[in-house]
């Protein structure tokens, strides 16, 4: 069975302008008055909660008229669609610069194996599952996730950035030893299913398994899509 390698796609998340449009909100000063509510809206989600957010708020800690705030972002909703870009552009950098750090392939590195193995161990450590900006991340998508019945944009966001890491994932596999007969878009969607299906069950019960044994159990699962023979003990290595 043949299959086309994708090509790979950039591993930053695209960050569209959310504000009214049109080039007055171009210039130096607009961007820097939508940084600052951007800004103020997170402080308020990390000290007070998500359920706290209110544009009434946000005037408050951005310093800032109510014409002034809808005149970059019209809605409480558009604040928090860019809240999401700023706060996924960060995670990934961070990951990012922990795997360099660590020694592991880089992202879109072709490796994908190698990849897999940090980046389950990674994702499941006890450090990744306590961040606040992490956890803040989490807030959002899912509140994301409870309105998509009747937020179109919420869904198309939470689409969008899903497959921008299906497409990050396959890419890499594509290139890194995957079994042919497995479409590359496929086995990353399991992987997506895996990595974020674990993360949940930690957001709610931090002890609710081993994590370096569920680490290695998910990469004796995948290993035979890669051809790989692997028992847990040579997953570590």
């Amino acid at each position: 069975m043949s299959l086309d390698v994708p090509q790979q796609p950039s591993w930053e998340p695209d960050l569209p302008e959310t504000g009214v449009a049109g080039a007055h909100l171009d210039s130096e000063i607009a961007r820097k008055r939508r940084e600052e509510i951007l800004s103020a809206a997170e402080a308020i989600i990390a000290s007070e909660g998500l359920p706290r957010l209110s544009l009434g708020q946000i005037e408050k800690r951005a310093r800032m008229s109510r014409g002034q705030l809808t005149y970059y972002f019209p809605t409480k909703e558009a604040i928090l669609l860019a809240v999401f870009d700023r706060m996924l552009a960060r995670m990934i950098a961070t990951k990012i610069a922990a795997a360099e750090q660590a020694g592991a392939p880089r992202p879109g590195s072709g490796s994908a194996w190698d990849c897999l193995r940090f980046g389950f161990q990674s994702n499941l450590s006890e450090s990744e599952h306590r961040s606040p900006a992490n956890c803040d991340l989490f807030a959002l998508i899912h509140t994301f996730l409870a309105q998509i019945g009747h937020r179109e944009d919420f869904r198309v966001k939470l689409a969008a950035a899903n497959d921008q890491w299906r497409q990050f994932l396959a890419a890499d596999m594509a290139n890194g030893g995957l079994d042919p007969q497995f479409p590359p878009e496929l086995v990353a969607s399991i992987v997506m299913a895996l990595m974020r299906g674990l993360s949940d069950q930690l957001a709610v019960d931090s002890d609710a398994f081993d994590r370096p044994q569920m680490a290695m159990m998910c990469l004796h699962i995948l290993a035979p899509l890669f051809g790989r023979v692997s028992s847990p003990a040579e997953s570590e290595s």
